[in-house]
């Protein structure tokens, strides 16, 4: 489907910029304008309610499925890498960090490590490869 019949099929659209604008969103009793739309190089279109409104109920009003905002560019899809949460990846080095240096004073203070500890201990230091890994 073409941009202009997408577009048309909202209220008060105007444009924001080069391919994107911004218009009345359907699935709200809107009247400020907040879903905005932008066309991708690509064709794809995007939708976003800045109210909150889901992409599908946004389509579903208008009148539009998701087959109408993305081509069907099967051969020329290629596999999208794992997702990169930085706060996520920050998150688990903080926590791993502190479970081993906890390890390291009970070590320093001559105690022995459980069979249970010395596991989570190998656990935290894979987990904080793998944050490693993550980042490159």
């Amino acid at each position: 489907m073409e941009i202009n019949e997408i577009l048309g099929r909202f209220e008060k659209v105007y444009s924001t910029g080069s391919n994107q604008w911004q218009c009345l969103c359907p699935a709200h009793d809107d009247k400020s304008a907040s879903l905005g739309i932008k066309l991708l190089p690509d064709s794809r279109v995007l939708v976003n309610c800045f109210a909150g409104c889901s992409a599908i109920d946004v389509l579903e009003f208008a009148g539009l499925s998701f087959d109408d905002i993305i081509p069907n560019r099967i051969g020329d899809l290629k596999p999208v890498k794992a997702a990169f949460n930085p706060y996520a990846v920050l998150k688990a080095i903080s926590s791993e960090t502190l479970l081993v240096a906890i390890a390291a004073m009970d070590i320093a203070n001559g105690k022995e490590l459980s069979e249970h500890d010395r596991a989570r201990l190998m656990k935290a230091t894979h987990i904080l490869r793998e944050a490693y890994a993550k980042c490159h």
